[in-house]
């Protein structure tokens, strides 16, 4: 019975994660460095979160119903996990302009060697075209039939693993799994079976005394898996926006190019006032709190810095909620649970509305939805489809993030 309910425990608390592991991130093994990085970065934060909380007494929990307390461990660890998404995918932004360049100066080369070597062919065959006309025509259609491979191919198929979508999924699944690891391995460790933590039998706890703390704990992980994913994914947006839009001045929906440019020919770049400086903050602050409304209108938010600044708020605050729902369960002498699943569950459901609303249909950049646009184009004109105005093409459109 004790196997039976480990195991059922098991799959509830790691399936999110393990999903997403099997069917999106072992397929390609960048997805799989990347989730494995992001896995590191929780660890890093909660490294520094428990050194925060050395210094917070143990008397503080008698003060205040353990509200201190409770304040004193949620607030920097929220904090200190949300610095810890943001680094990461900052550095994960770094990483793929590296990797872009260097895939572009390679195809660079490649196309110059190709030309240079079809520049010899040519001139060899000019030199032997008087003494079969005919037998060199033959040849130059071969040869050039042999040279018709994609010169875009690398970046292409880079495009197709390294975009916002794949790769927030993957990072979530790495986060979201090292997480639910420090949320619930031990207890299942130790309920697990005969061990020298264990008695083998089925353990309660006054905060949910007729659920078993194992099915208890699996739920709890299972929520936050998928509102870690929903919150790297987020997290993914707004520092993409911040990055594409952050010059001042600079917060409308025009398209990269013309943000690249508008960056370039900013007049405080280079040369701004504190007082323009802070004139800027402000307005991003108050079109960050107007954003902030948008999340469950019908456009969602906008693709500018405030929009960024929202999805970031988001993953802030409802992290911050969802950690204080649990609070009955440490506060209330019996059956905490009825009150913190509950509302942990909300708090899953109001981040997953507010996350298709706000971002629904222009989750990835500009040029990241053109390019795939771009090569389902490609593939549907290689397999002889006709495209017509409802045709495929228009269907994957609508399907583009």
């Amino acid at each position: 019975m004790t196997f039976l309910l480990s195991l059922g425990s098991f799959l509830v608390a790691f399936s999110p994660s393990l999903s997403l592991l099997f069917t999106v991130v072992f397929p390609k093994p960048q997805l799989v460095i990347l989730s494995i990085t992001a896995a590191f970065f929780y660890l890093l934060s909660a490294f520094f979160s428990s050194l925060f909380w050395l210094p917070v007494p143990d008397g503080s929990a008698a003060k205040e119903g353990g509200i201190a307390t409770l304040l004193a461990l949620t607030i920097p660890s929220v904090i200190f996990q949300m610095a810890g998404r943001c680094s990461f995918v900052k550095l994960y932004f770094r990483v793929e302009g590296v990797i872009r360049r260097s895939v572009k100066r390679h195809e660079e080369e490649t196309i110059a060697a190709t030309h240079a070597r079809n520049n010899d062919n040519r001139s060899h065959r000019s030199s032997n075209r008087n003494n079969d006309s005919t037998n060199n025509y033959d040849d130059d259609d071969d040869d050039e039939g042999s040279n018709d491979g994609d010169p875009h191919a690398e970046t292409n198929a880079l495009q197709l693993q390294l975009n916002d979508l794949s790769c927030s999924l993957s990072s979530g699944c790495g986060y979201a799994l090292l997480h639910s690891l420090f949320l619930y391995g031990t207890l299942l460790a130790s309920e697990s079976g005969e061990s020298s933590t264990s008695t083998g039998g089925t353990l309660y706890q006054p905060s949910c005394s007729d659920v078993p703390s194992l099915i208890h704990g699996a739920v709890i992980a299972c929520l936050f898996s998928i509102l870690d994913v929903m919150w790297m994914m987020l997290t993914f947006f707004g520092m993409r926006r911040r990055a594409l839009y952050g010059g001042h001045g600079n917060d409308n929906n025009n398209n990269n190019s013309s943000n690249i440019n508008n960056n370039m020919h900013n007049p405080y770049n280079g040369r701004a006032t504190s007082s323009n400086t802070t004139t800027w903050k402000l307005s991003q602050w108050k079109r960050t709190v107007l954003e902030s409304l948008t999340f469950l209108s019908p456009k969602g938010l906008s693709d500018s810095f405030s929009g960024g600044n929202a999805a970031l708020g988001l993953v802030f605050y409802s992290h911050l909620l969802a950690s204080l729902v649990l609070a009955p369960n440490g506060l209330m002498e019996r059956d905490g649970c009825l009150i913190s699943l509950p509302c942990l569950a909300g708090v899953v459901i109001l981040v997953g509305v507010l996350f298709k609303t706000g971002v629904k249909g222009h989750f990835l950049p500009e040029d990241q939805r053109r390019r795939i646009l771009g090569l389902r184009m490609e593939d549907v004109a290689a397999s002889g489809a006709v495209v017509g105005s409802n045709g495929v093409i228009g269907n994957d459109n609508a399907g583009i993030m």
